[in-house]
């Protein structure tokens, strides 16, 4: 599953939510923490920074839309 977006931006906050994503060959999983507008690049894109669950930063910061967001549910249903 992806974020919810508008034209505007994300339909709700992001940070909080646990997310994955394959990169160089690993599975990379974490919370994002924020989100920024990076306008520095010919098309520009929001970024997350995202930590591990033990507090290490991601080795990368990636769009919004190159993660996926992990779906929370109670246990036995």
């Amino acid at each position: 599953m992806k974020f919810a977006m508008t034209k505007y931006g994300f339909a709700s906050d992001p940070r909080g939510a646990h997310v994955t994503m394959q990169w160089q060959g690993r599975t990379l999983l974490g919370e994002v923490t924020s989100a920024y507008y990076d306008d520095a690049s010919y098309v520009p894109y929001v970024r997350l920074r995202i930590r591990h669950f033990n507090g290490e930063p991601w080795p990368i910061e990636p769009t919004a839309m190159s993660i996926d967001v992990l779906e929370r549910t109670q246990a036995g249903e």
